[in-house]
């Protein structure tokens, strides 16, 4: 993810990989014969930490809107390790809109996002509203991780949870009183 985050998809190469974790190129290629491989391994990877991290964060509340309101800011950039995480998915974005392969990783990860933002929502709206909430969520979040990643200076944790807040205030959905979360970035 660092090497996605500081050199995009063409400048993720074994080479690069190797260096970070301070091996040679042959461990990397015995483990991962192609980047399509190591991409795919990186998308795993990922969405067993999310889950992971989501269970974690979610027995800390009882409150159901709680528990939604910490997975929304959990899904921002609060913390620099949140926006080089974000920066990598960008990177690997971009790369597919240039032609190269990664869409797999992100049907994968919009699918797992989708996933945790609907059994959050669960009992909390009307089931015939449960989809299109499921979007208006997830186009924020994404909304707010793009803009921070163009402009993060300007966005501070704050500005983004108020964003988080603002649209959860608007469906009425945010909790009576928040309480700072622990989440996988931070």
């Amino acid at each position: 993810m660092q090497v996605l985050a500081e050199s995009g998809t063409r400048g993720l190469s074994f080479r690069a990989v190797a260096k970070r974790l301070g091996g040679s190129t042959t461990l990397i290629t015995h483990y991962f014969p192609t980047q399509r491989a190591l991409i795919d391994e990186l998308t795993t990877s990922q969405v067993d930490q999310w889950r992971e991290q989501i269970r974690a964060l979610d027995v800390q509340s009882d409150d159901p809107l709680q528990r939604l309101h910490d997975l929304l800011v959990w899904l921002i950039p609060v913390t620099e390790i949140g926006l080089n995480e974000e920066r990598s998915r960008i990177h690997l974005l971009s790369g597919h809109l240039l032609g190269e392969e990664n869409r797999a990783a992100f049907v994968e990860w919009d699918r797992t996002i989708r996933g945790f933002i609907r059994t959050h929502l669960a009992g909390l709206v009307p089931k015939a509203e449960i989809e299109h909430t499921v979007d208006l969520l997830r186009a924020t979040a994404n909304g707010v991780v793009l803009t921070v990643v163009e402009h993060p200076e300007s966005w501070p944790p704050e500005r983004q949870i108020a964003i988080i807040d603002r649209c959860l205030s608007g469906l009425g959905l945010l909790p009576s009183t928040k309480k700072k979360r622990v989440t996988k970035r931070g």
